[in-house]
């Protein structure tokens, strides 16, 4: 597999460096004058300490390593690395995996985030497609015909399980996907920021690409969604694949995290934490979710125009509307004249037809009155 032309930096120390490293590793006493990063220059507190790693501080990693063990999946600290947000790690991939023009593979339907991270990151999107029979699935096929080229193609995008359809990537599409990816030289990207959150027959089905061997892979996880923290800002990748390539892969992204290092010393060092009591979180969210879904599964039960579609997982639900008028209309006229603020389907590449989307987690009261005006 060739990665993108921009990493393709000299990694050898200059002389300089090399015996500087050898003095530190012998532990002889250094007089720096070339210092400036203040936490190291005699402020001192637990959080102003700022000791920067390309991976993430340790404890840090190793709190997602555990989050990874209960999970039955093995990962181990120096696979991890934090980022800032999803948004970051995706820019990282696409800089680690792409040169200017060159393709990534993206659901449809799926996030509209897409688009414009690869616009910001001079990669070109191409689709495959989801269909639904009675059921959401990866459509394998439309995958070749989205343009798989060995030369061109660097990453498949799974969203794991997808936003906002909500379906998890099953066993049998793994493993094609795996077949599809080493055969033709491409990476996979599995987004797994709801995979906390599957519905109540659903919960054996939300596994994670962690542990994925078979090809080189890149799952995303963070706490925006996990822990409810968007505003902590840290979310993490995990490299995983065959040695050699997953060797080459986090040497490569050492370069690109050291650029940036980005995520704050306190949000690493309360992680261990927050993780630590991600069940009573999580807990709270899932239950919100899944009442809120139900209400709606009620509510409509004998409104014939209007279909919840089938979904294992997520915070969101998709609703087919039967009407003379687009997704785009009735999403208007729901703002206008019943002050109900919904996506269109469009917003999210739905195939032809009318999709609403509705976020799960409002607060129930405000959830049911703004169903009650939606019927």
């Amino acid at each position: 597999m060739n990665f993108s032309k921009r990493t393709d930096w000299a990694t050898s120390s200059n002389k300089i460096s090399k015996l500087l490293s050898d003095k530190r590793k012998n532990k002889e006493k250094i007089l720096d004058l070339t210092e400036s990063n203040p936490t190291r220059c005699g402020f001192n507190s637990e959080n102003i300490l700022y000791d920067p790693d390309p991976h993430g501080l340790w404890e840090a990693r190793e709190a997602v390593c555990r989050y990874y063990a209960d999970k039955k999946t093995k990962v181990t600290p120096d696979q991890i690395f934090l980022t800032a947000s999803t948004s970051e790690a995706y820019a990282f991939l696409f800089r680690l995996l792409a040169n200017p023009g060159d393709s990534i593979l993206a659901p449809e339907p799926s996030y509209p985030l897409f688009d414009y991270l690869a616009g910001l990151n001079d990669v070109s999107l191409r689709k495959y497609a989801l269909r639904y029979e009675e059921e959401w699935r990866i459509n394998l096929d439309s995958i070749a015909a989205a343009g798989l080229k060995p030369a061109l193609t660097k990453a498949i995008i799974v969203v794991n399980p997808n936003n906002p359809t909500g379906n998890f990537v099953k066993r049998h599409e793994r493993d094609e996907l795996n077949r599809m990816a080493k055969t033709r030289e491409t990476a996979i990207i599995s987004d797994e920021v709801f995979l906390d959150f599957a519905f109540d027959n659903f919960v054996g089905v939300s596994q994670t690409f962690a542990g994925n061997r078979d090809a080189l892979t890149f799952t995303l996880g963070g706490i925006s969604k996990i822990l409810g923290l968007p505003q902590m800002k840290l979310s993490w990748i995990v490299v995983s694949g065959p040695e050699d390539l997953k060797r080459q892969a986090i040497e490569k992204l050492e370069l690109i995290a050291d650029t940036y290092l980005s995520v704050s010393t306190p949000s690493q060092k309360a992680l261990p934490e927050w993780l630590g009591n991600r069940e009573q979180i999580t807990g709270e969210i899932l239950k919100r979710v899944r009442g809120n879904r139900n209400t709606l599964r009620e509510h409509l039960r004998d409104k014939k125009s209007m279909r919840l579609l089938e979904a294992e997982g997520g915070w969101y639900a998709v609703l087919e509307v039967d009407s003379p008028k687009n997704d785009e209309e009735l999403a208007l006229d729901l703002l206008k004249n019943k002050n109900v603020f919904v996506h269109p389907g469009y917003f999210f590449d739905f195939p032809k037809g009318n999709f609403l989307v509705l976020s799960l987690l409002p607060e129930p009261k405000i959830f049911g009155k703004g169903i009650k005006h939606l019927r």
